[in-house]
């Protein structure tokens, strides 16, 4: 059961799993977020309760999270396969970045460089097709955000807060544009639901239909776009 706690400046979603043989409440934040294990019988809210009490904790558990040194890429290599937009190009040395049919250009001193200049290209890139998705899908539903950033958490593909601040990860230009349609559509769907009520998922479905494929293709992927 998916739900969202609600703060002053944004809000922290977490998942309720019931246990049985548990008798007191269980906090775990691991790489897909927090979890509150509650015994079978105890009351929904006393995941509200914990959250409270814990709660300067869980945040800085989770910031840990996102700050957390990537893991070495050593599969980035002159050659390699990148994802594009859902396509595969094969990483070549340039004296500037570019983009051809078959390969992603780019200019790094060395393949130790190669994380570190591939990133800045997706961040070039992110920024306007990021602008101009929001703004098809902010017309189409109604929801306007207030400002859209770009985000690098290493865990989390999109935020948006209750001021109306959308982010969403750059890694996402590895997806294909109906994946980042869903991403986008489901951050705009909070400017209306900052939960994942039946309401919100009304939201998503009515703009995206195929949203549990495009869901699935990101657990499927999700972690190898990241970890680079």
């Amino acid at each position: 059961m998916q739900r969202m706690f609600e703060l002053a400046s944004g809000h922290i979603p977490y998942v309720i799993e019931r246990s049985a043989r548990r008798r007191s409440i269980g906090l775990k934040i691991d790489a897909t977020g927090l979890t509150i294990i509650l015994p079978q019988r105890a009351p929904l809210a006393e995941a509200e309760r914990v959250i409270r009490l814990k709660l300067n904790w869980i945040q800085a558990k989770l910031a840990e999270r996102e700050v957390r040194p990537p893991a070495p890429a050593a599969s980035l290599h002159w050659g390699a396969a990148v994802w594009w937009l859902g396509e595969q190009r094969s990483l070549q040395s340039a004296l500037r970045g570019k983009l051809t049919d078959e390969a992603l250009l780019l200019c790094a001193a060395s393949e130790a460089h190669i994380p570190e200049a591939l990133a800045r290209f997706y961040q070039r890139a992110a920024r306007p097709y990021f602008a101009e998705r929001v703004a098809i899908w902010s017309e189409r539903l109604n929801l306007h955000p207030t400002q859209l950033a770009l985000s690098s958490a290493r865990t989390r593909w999109g935020s948006c807060t209750s001021q109306g601040v959308v982010r969403l990860n750059w890694r996402l230009m590895q997806a294909p544009p109906s994946v980042i349609d869903y991403v986008v559509i489901h951050e705009l769907a909070h400017l209306a639901e900052m939960n994942h009520s039946a309401r919100f998922w009304a939201i998503v479905a009515a703009a995206c239909p195929q949203w549990k494929t495009e869901r699935a293709w990101l657990k499927q992927h999700g972690a190898a776009l990241l970890t680079w």
